[in-house]
C-alpha cells in the first residue's frame, strides 16, 4: 500500500509538470555555464559545471521539491481527497511513509536525470584538458605526512613556515606510513607538493626541485630534479615498487640552485592512491545529495500534516535555512557562554560583561544550545568538496550520512502519524 501511495504522489508530480519544469531550468543553467567568466586555470570551466550543479542546481530542484511537497498533503486534506484513502485499510504511518517515499522518487528521477547532463557537460568541457590538468577526474584516498622535520640549515623562518635555501645546505624531509595494507593488488600512488617559492633571480615563475622518493629506512639516494611553476599544484607519480617494499616512505625536498628558496610546513605534501573511477565517485556524491532530499522532505511532510500549506512552506524553508547556519549559532552560542571567561580569547569590545551581554546570555544561550541540537546539519551532506579535490568518498562517510537521514526521517515520519491522529477532522 505504501508503494501504492508512492507511486500516485509520483503520478500527481508528473501531471502538474513539476519534474519537466525542474528538468528544464536545470538544464538551461548547465547549459549556460560555459558563458560564465572563469579563471585562468585550465579545469576551470569542469570544476564550475560541478559547483553548478551541486550548488545552484540542486538548490533550485530542492525548492520546487520543498514547494510540492509542503503543500500535497495541505491540498489533499483541503479537497477532502484524504477521505478516500483513510476510509481504506490504509493506517497514518501508511499514508505519512507512501506520501514520503513518492516525493523520494521524484527527486531521485530528477537527480539522475539532470546528473546526466551534468556529466556529459563536464566531460565534454574538459575533453581537450591535459593529463596533468584532469585532477578532478580521479578518485583519490589522501595520507597526510605522520612527520615532517628539516634537515641541515633553515634560511629562516615566519609564521610557521620554513625557508630553505637551495643548493643543498638544507632539505625538507616528509614521512607517510602505513600506505597500504595488502601486499597485493597496490593502487597506483602519487604526490601532490603545494610549496611556497622565492628566489633572488629576476624570475620566480620556475623554480628547479630536487625530489627523492624512498622508504624510509632505505640508504639509497635517488634525487630527480623536476621544473616547478609559482601558485601551481606539482604533481608527481609515485614508483609502485617504492611503495610494494616499503609501506612507509619519505619524501625529501630541496631547491637545486642556490638561488631559491622554499617555504615549507607539514600540509605541504600530500600523498593519494588512486582508486576507483570518477563516475564511482559522482554517483557516491549524488547518493549524498539524495538523502539531503530525502531529510527535508520528511521535514516538509511533517509540518504539512498539522499546518497550512503556507505555513508549511515557510517553517520547512527555515529550518532548511537554519540547518545551513548552524556553524553561526553553534559559534554565537559559545560566544554568550564564554563571554565572562577567558578575556584574552574574545575581542576587546566584549572582553568585559555588561547587562546586555548578561541578558542575552540568560535568554538565548539556552535556546541557541538547542536549536543547534535539534536541527538537522545540512552541512553533513558535501560530496562537491571531494569531487573537486579528485579525493575518493569514504564509503563510512556515505554510511554516516545514511544513518543520520534515517533518524531523523524516523523522528519526523513518526511525528507525523501522531500529528494526524490528533487531527479532527480524522
Amino acid at each position: 500500500m505504501i508503494l501504492t501511495l508512492a507511486t500516485q504522489s509520483l503520478r500527481e508530480a508528473i501531471r502538474k509538470k513539476i519534474p519537466h519544469i525542474l528538468i528544464a531550468l536545470g538544464t538551461i543553467i548547465l547549459a549556460i555555464s560555459p558563458l560564465i567568466s572563469t579563471t585562468n586555470e585550465q579545469d576551470a570551466l569542469p570544476k564550475i559545471m560541478l559547483i553548478l550543479f551541486f550548488q545552484v542546481v540542486v538548490l533550485l530542484c530542492m525548492i520546487g521539491i520543498i514547494l510540492f511537497s509542503a503543500i500535497s498533503l495541505p491540498h489533499d486534506i483541503e479537497n477532502k481527497t484524504v477521505f478516500s484513502v483513510l476510509s481504506k485499510p490504509v493506517s497514518k504511518f501508511k499514508l505519512v511513509a507512501g506520501k514520503t517515499l513518492g516525493f523520494a522518487l521524484l527527486a531521485a528521477f530528477i537527480l539522475i536525470v539532470l546528473s546526466l547532463v551534468n556529466i556529459i557537460f563536464v566531460f565534454f568541457a574538459s575533453a581537450h584538458l591535459p593529463p596533468e590538468h584532469r585532477g578532478i577526474f580521479k578518485a583519490r584516498k589522501e595520507f597526510n605526512a605522520q612527520h615532517f622535520h628539516i634537515q641541515g640549515k633553515i634560511h629562516h623562518q615566519k609564521e610557521g613556515i620554513h625557508w630553505i635555501m637551495g643548493g643543498g645546505e638544507g632539505a625538507a624531509i616528509w614521512n607517510f606510513s602505513r600506505l597500504h595494507e595488502k601486499a597485493k593488488n597496490i593502487p597506483p600512488f602519487e604526490a601532490e607538493l603545494r610549496l611556497k617559492f622565492d628566489s633572488s633571480r629576476d624570475t620566480t615563475e620556475t623554480i628547479l626541485l630536487s625530489i627523492a622518493i624512498e622508504g624510509i629506512q632505505s640508504k639509497e639516494n635517488k634525487t630527480e630534479v623536476f621544473s616547478a611553476k609559482a601558485d601551481e599544484t606539482l604533481t608527481i607519480s609515485i614508483n609502485p615498487e617504492i611503495i610494494k617494499k616499503n609501506n612507509d616512505i619519505k619524501i625529501t625536498v630541496f631547491p637545486t640552485l642556490d638561488t631559491d628558496y622554499i617555504g615549507t610546513a607539514q600540509n605541504n605534501i600530500k600523498v593519494f592512491s588512486i582508486q576507483k573511477g570518477f563516475i564511482f565517485n559522482y554517483a557516491k556524491a549524488l547518493a549524498i545529495t539524495f538523502l539531503k532530499f530525502l531529510l527535508i522532505i520528511a521535514i516538509a511532510v511533517m509540518g504539512s500534516a498539522y499546518l497550512s500549506a503556507l505555513v508549511s512552506i515557510l517553517s520547512a524553508f527555515a529550518v532548511f535555512l537554519c540547518g545551513h547556519l548552524l556553524d553561526f549559532i553553534k559559534d554565537f552560542s559559545l560566544l554568550l557562554h564564554h563571554s565572562g571567561t577567558h578575556e584574552h580569547a574574545l575581542p576587546g569590545m566584549i572582553k568585559k560583561p555588561n547587562i546586555f551581554m548578561i541578558y542575552m546570555d540568560y535568554l538565548c544561550k539556552k535556546p541557541l544550545e538547542w536549536i543547534s541540537f535539534i536541527l538537522p546539519d545540512f552541512k553533513k551532506f558535501d560530496g562537491l568538496t571531494y569531487l573537486l579535490k579528485g579525493i575518493n568518498i569514504p564509503i563510512e562517510t556515505i554510511g554516516f550520512s545514511a544513518g543520520y537521514t534515517l533518524i531523523y526521517v524516523t523522528l519526523c515520519t513518526l511525528i507525523s502519524c501522531i500529528i494526524l491522529k490528533k487531527r479532527e477532522f480524522l
